[in-house]
């Protein structure tokens, strides 16, 4: 097997001017490796054997200790680089604020670029948000939302609404709370002793493999919605204090848009019974699907009450996340005087000065609209080139963030999943390999997630070597 050459990447004026991509020589190869050699030991705490050592990257491609250089088809990882490495104008702006001024306690002090970032956010809300604050990572965001519930909830004088109904399967995060709220039971399981009873599930959107024969999309939604109804019935609205949902669910069921209808349906039911309508957007948000807000681009005009922010937001420059807040709950913290969530890094001021420039540039080059044109590109060269593949369920996906679902036994071993990522590695490509997809322990997909500046040629060298990846790993079945 002869890797795929890696291109020179070309220039890219009219996305980013700024960025000096990459030059690779012409016919550069990559000898292959497997993800199993002996790896030196490490002081860093973290998988037994450590992943290759990365040491520099530039646009959207990263070179290896090794000498390698392998092109990210997945933004870091996970949906994060959305403008890719070495953005000079994002680099500038985060020394700037930190010789300005590094640091600013949130409880003593206020600063000009957290004031700057949430006027630019809620202004682009067009009235749907009134507020936001921002933390450190996904995880934290979503935590922050969960609380916000309850003291949304305890404020208006209503202290037995305790439970939160979420989806499985579903992934909001890592810290206890949002791994109770999620559903993805390989991450989630080893802590179950630790969680409260205050979390249900119902079932989440898999049009595809759930609906009845002849059910339309339209009438399978109609029938969830009939689901978290009959729970909120079994619980008692008055007891419940938010649904909460992703608008494109991410890792745990590798990139699933909503079928036709859904968020209408469920809101109608939300709404019917007086919940808080809570939207995980830290994955699918901030441009990741060819919208600023996620839900736009698939919630049918559904918009929630909370929603939290995170990865392409920062665009892995800084570690920074979102809770952003509709009026009604605005009203609400500031009447209470206060809202009672801190940690000591909220509105860090380089954080907040660096995604407000990350913002900022992905609008004014109109990264968005890149999004939109290079994954539709995306999609229509994976499904045409995979259709009739071994193996090959789905190829599905919104903007640039698509996932290819495949076959295989769960009992395989190494899964398929991990089979495919570490030939694409193999092929000079990054991609992100998931298993149990489909309920936990069933399924396998790949998850592309490329930087929004992505050229055309950029995404058919990526189309080009998944294919030929999932194609050679599933004859070797």
């Amino acid at each position: 097997m002869s890797p795929i050459a890696l291109p020179t990447p070309p220039e890219t004026p009219s996305l980013t001017p700024h960025l000096k991509p990459t030059t690779l020589p012409p016919h550069t190869t990559h000898t292959t490796h497997t993800t199993q050699t002996t790896h030196t030991p490490t002081a860093q705490l973290h998988h037994a054997t450590p992943q290759p050592l990365a040491v520099s990257a530039e646009g959207m491609y990263v070179h290896l200790a090794d000498g390698r250089t392998l092109l990210d088809s997945v933004s870091g990882g996970a949906a994060v680089a959305s403008l890719g490495m070495g953005n000079a104008e994002v680099v500038q702006t985060m020394t700037d604020q930190a010789a300005k001024m590094a640091y600013a306690y949130h409880q003593l002090l206020g600063s000009g670029p957290g004031e700057e970032l949430a006027e630019w956010l809620v202004s682009r809300g067009k009235g749907r948000f009134e507020a936001a604050a921002f933390l450190n990572s996904g995880s934290e965001a979503m935590e922050a939302c969960i609380k916000l519930c309850r003291q949304y909830w305890v404020e208006k004088g209503e202290r037995q609404r305790k439970y939160i109904i979420a989806r499985f399967p579903s992934y909001h995060g890592n810290t206890l709370g949002a791994l109770a709220v999620g559903n993805v039971p390989p991450r989630r399981d080893l802590y179950t002793p630790l969680f409260s009873d205050f979390i249900h599930h119902v079932s989440s959107p898999t049009y595809k493999r759930s609906h009845l024969p002849s059910e339309s999309e339209e009438a399978y939604s109609l029938r969830l919605a009939s689901e978290l109804e009959s729970k909120i019935l079994e619980l008692g609205a008055e007891n419940i204090m938010a649904f909460v949902a992703e608008p494109v669910v991410g890792a745990a069921l590798g990139v699933m848009p909503p079928p036709k209808g859904y968020f209408p349906a469920i809101n109608a039911v939300v709404r019917k019974h007086n919940l808080l309508f809570v939207m995980d957007e830290v994955m699918s948000g901030s441009g990741r699907v060819g919208e600023l807000f996620a839900h736009d681009a698939v919630a049918e005009g559904v918009t929630p009450d909370i929603m939290a922010m995170a990865k392409g937001l920062g665009a892995g420059y800084v570690t920074i996340s979102a809770v952003l807040v509709n009026p009604r709950v605005a009203e609400m913290v500031r009447e209470a005087g206060q809202w009672k969530n801190s940690h000591t890094y909220q509105n860090h001021p380089v954080n907040c000065a660096v995604a407000k420039k990350v913002m900022e540039i992905t609008e004014r080059e109109g990264l968005m609209e890149n999004v939109k044109a290079r994954g539709a590109q995306l999609l229509e060269e994976l499904t045409a080139a995979l259709e009739g593949v071994k193996g090959v369920y789905d190829v599905r996906g919104t903007g640039l963030f698509v996932g290819i679902e495949l076959d295989a036994p769960a009992d395989l071993k190494p899964r398929m999943a991990a089979r495919v990522k570490a030939r694409c590695f193999e092929l000079g490509l990054l991609v992100l390999g998931l298993s149990g997809t489909v309920d936990g322990k069933q399924g396998e997909t790949i998850v592309l997630a490329p930087a929004y500046i992505a050229t055309p040629e950029q995404i058919s060298d990526i189309a080009r070597i998944v294919v030929q990846s999932v194609t050679e790993c599933a004859k070797e079945l």
